[in-house]
């Protein structure tokens, strides 16, 4: 059985406001960073890690899609204390990873630049798994493909700032979180499977057979 999820469909048109935003955040983090990690050894490898994931980040943004979340159920069905948790893991972990370049030199993995090199092409394998997810109709191909990207960016995070305590970090907090969010959408897609199994599914009627099923959901948590 194809996902039946709410339509993701491509706006060709350019959002001029937002395109001229994302550049101007990339210009200003080109420049930021330059200065951040240039007085330290070393440093032209992690800056490209750096501005690639920024640029990674800001076509997703003018996408309207969160990196760390699939979109494939409506954003309602996402719980805020899963949400939060994993936000705030990938967010700590980008600080964490550039107070190891200029602070927390104890925590450095010295192995450059070959882990750097590896988490820069864990960091694209990421991207074009994440991408592979929005083409299949696959269910469990589009929600383990998305939550396995997800996954390696986190690795990406600790090699490609070489991060001891990165690794411990993403291995002790970032993947059961990260576990978690993908078991709780899977549950979720599965039980809308069941709930439209018997009904004719139209891809018009995608957004009311969601809207329905989360309302049957409301009404059966009232009836607890």
């Amino acid at each position: 059985m194809s996902l039946i999820s709410l339509s993701r469909t491509t706006d060709m048109k350019i959002n001029l406001r937002r395109f001229a935003w994302i550049i101007f955040v990339f210009l200003y983090t080109l420049i930021f960073f330059y200065n951040c990690l240039n007085p330290y050894p070393v440093w032209g490898i992690t800056y490209i890690y750096t501005m690639s994931i920024i640029a990674w980040l800001a076509f997703e943004y003018y996408n309207k899609r969160l990196f760390f979340q699939s979109g494939f159920i409506p954003y309602k069905l996402y719980r805020w204390y899963l949400r939060v948790p994993v936000a705030l893991f990938f967010y700590s972990s980008f600080i964490i990873g550039l107070s190891t370049i200029i602070w927390w030199h104890r925590f450095k993995i010295h192995l450059f630049p070959f882990i750097q090199i590896a988490g820069i092409l864990i960091l694209l394998y990421s991207i074009y798994l994440r991408t592979r997810s929005f083409k299949t109709t696959i269910p469990e191909s589009k929600i383990s493909n998305f939550y396995l990207s997800v996954a390696l960016f986190a690795v990406s995070l600790a090699l490609g700032y070489g991060s001891w305590f990165l690794i411990i970090y993403t291995l002790v907090i970032g993947f059961p979180l990260i576990f978690w969010q993908y078991s709780d959408e899977k549950k979720i897609i599965k039980a809308y499977q069941v709930f439209i199994q018997n009904k004719k599914v139209d891809k018009k009627d995608y957004e009311k057979l969601w809207n329905d099923f989360i309302a049957r959901r409301g009404k059966n948590k009232s009836n607890r």
